[in-house]
């Protein structure tokens, strides 16, 4: 397998009609087969051609998810060009950045991508074309993009002789290039192969082998734009013949998983968090049995967590659990599911021990971009829940002097596009320097332990991860979001923006909380004062990823004064 192309064509080869992506279109649900994918792949493909798109050439597309992203995405790809997914969230800011950064001579784009581009159009140095998605019916921007859907429907025309190109894709040419998230400054630009990709897809599978089923389906919630999504939720079901199934609206999951009943369903740990919350307030709401079950559940789940000895009365009492409120619960996520998996960032240990407690696995795994971007993952038949896998196939990690995940395989990313220096100083004689601190177990399981640059260094010398400790914090039902602070500083501070479903005096509420949190820490982890949010953390704000985590120093800038204050008054 050459490239990503031939691995499409050989499972289309395969099934033909069959269904590979659904979409909803007035609230129903629509299918486009393999053989209709494919149709529109060629056309699409030859279309850039008379755009005089050549092999190498950086295409954008900023659109939300659909099987035309996709579509888009294999047709670039199919000749040799270079795909740029960007984030719908993106600001016109940032999309002139990565477009001009990037190169980019064409971009796909739906309607919301259409009113940035029309802002920034005259910004912008190499794009010449772009393609609509959606279709407008008034005429006022004709002249200003190509529909997607008039390239499909168009009348094949005599062809003209032409400039003959070379479409020929290898391996080693690049297949996207995908830009970071950005925490902190501009984002790179990671350049990853048709080899690189493959690798990682081939790697990760090989994880799904104990699964015995062959008619997989995954109902697709994260952005295409990040390689989390497009490698495990759109390249790796190609592989495996798979069927996609595109969330449309994240307030009608609930609805669309009892629909799809998928297999495995890639998430990230945000969204297990919010379930968790979810199910916990519907609870709180029944009567004293259900109640007592359900806490009784969390108990026994936290003790098989802990290896601890289950009581004659827990085990009766697990078998009233399995067939009363697991089975309710388990049924919320479809008929079929068979995993959660969790990645882009570290699985919170409360919503780890609930959901394995419900019989629902969950498979942490971890990546990064740089990497294609799966590094490790949990075998389905030997999860361990504070741990995030074992090295996929063709991988191999260490930890180096200073505790840093390093990283070496065939899904190693190109570099970054136009950054020599970051390229050396993040890959060192083959190895991917994470970032990341970590250590691995006998059994070669990889734990996370923080984050190199997030590390929090105390006035008194003390490095503390902030990451824990919010996870600890984020396990109260009363606290929807928080950020630690206290770098150089005597004692630490937090950002919390309360649960708002609950009616309690918030501030009353997260002192006692914290007061009693404070009883099991240590002196440096204790948080000694808190400041109140009016607004969440969010990806419209800047003050989240796209994945979900936090900017923060993008938090910490636009909430300097609040934290400083909170080291004024001593008190």
């Amino acid at each position: 397998m050459n490239n990503l192309n031939k691995i499409f064509e050989i499972q289309k080869n395969k099934l033909k009609d069959k269904p590979l992506f659904w979409h909803k279109e007035n609230s129903e649900w629509i299918s486009i087969s393999w053989n209709e994918a494919n149709k529109q792949i060629n056309i699409l493909s030859e279309f850039l051609k008379t755009l005089y798109i050549e092999k190498g050439d950086k295409i954008c597309i900023i659109s939300k998810n659909s099987p035309f992203w996709c579509i888009s995405d294999l047709a670039i790809m199919k000749i040799g060009a270079v795909t740029v997914p960007a984030y719908t969230t993106s600001n016109e800011h940032e999309l002139v950045y990565l477009l001009n950064h990037s190169e980019s001579k064409l971009a796909f784009i739906d309607n919301d991508a259409l009113i940035k581009i029309k802002k920034i159009k005259k910004k912008l140095n190499f794009i010449k074309n772009f393609i609509l998605f959606e279709s407008i019916e008034t005429s006022k921007n004709k002249n200003f993009y190509i529909s997607y859907e008039e390239i499909l429907n168009r009348k094949p025309k005599e062809k003209k002789p032409m400039i003959k190109h070379n479409h020929i894709v290898n391996k080693k040419d690049t297949a996207c290039i995908i830009y970071t998230s950005g925490t902190s400054a501009n984002p790179k630009g990671v350049m990853l192969s048709h080899e690189s990709i493959i690798s990682n897809i081939l790697g990760a599978k090989k994880f799904l082998d104990d699964i015995n089923l062959n008619n997989h389906k995954f109902l697709s919630i994260l952005p295409l734009s990040h390689a989390y999504e497009r490698t495990g939720g759109f390249l790796l079901p190609i592989l495996i013949g798979g069927e996609i199934f595109f969330n449309s609206n994240r307030d009608h999951l609930l609805n669309d998983l009892k629909f799809v009943n998928p297999t495995i369903m890639v998430a990230v740990p945000r969204l297990y968090d919010v379930l968790l919350k979810k199910i916990t307030t519907s609870i709180k709401s029944k009567n004293k049995i259900v109640k007592y079950l359900f806490e009784t559940n969390l108990i026994i789940g936290n003790k098989i967590y802990k290896k601890d000895k289950i009581s004659l009365k827990e085990r009766f009492l697990e078998k009233i659990i399995n067939v009363t409120i697991r089975k309710k619960i388990k049924l919320l996520f479809g008929k079929n599911l068979l995993a959660f998996v969790s990645g882009g960032a570290a699985l919170n240990k409360t919503s780890a021990i609930f959901f394995n407690s419900m019989g629902i696995k969950i498979l942490q795994g971890y990546g990064q971009t740089e990497y294609s971007p799966i590094i490790s993952v949990n075998p389905l038949n030997n999860i361990k829940l504070d741990k995030v896998g074992k090295p996929i196939h063709n991988t191999t990690i260490k930890i180096s002097k200073e505790n840093e995940i390093l990283v070496k395989g065939k899904s190693l990313m190109q570099g970054y596009w136009k950054d020599k220096k970051s390229t050396n100083e993040t890959i060192v004689n083959g190895w991917l320097h994470t970032g990341d601190l970590g250590n691995i177990d006998d059994d070669n399981y990889l734990k996370i332990l923080g984050r190199k640059n997030e590390m929090i260094v105390n006035s008194g010398g003390e490095n503390i991860a902030p990451a824990p400790i919010e996870d600890l914090i984020l396990n109260n039902d009363e606290i929807d979001q928080v950020m630690i602070y206290g770098h150089g500083k005597p004692y630490l501070v937090a950002l919390i923006y309360p649960n708002k479903e609950n009616k309690i005096n918030y501030n009353k509420s997260i002192q006692a909380l914290l007061y009693e949190l404070n009883k099991k820490m240590s002196p440096e982890k204790r948080i000694r004062k808190f400041y109140l949010l009016s607004e969440p953390f969010s990806t419209e704000n800047n003050q989240l990823t796209p994945t979900l985590k936090l900017k923060r120093r993008v938090i910490v800038k636009n909430y300097y004064h609040e934290l400083e204050n909170m080291y004024i008054n001593k008190t």
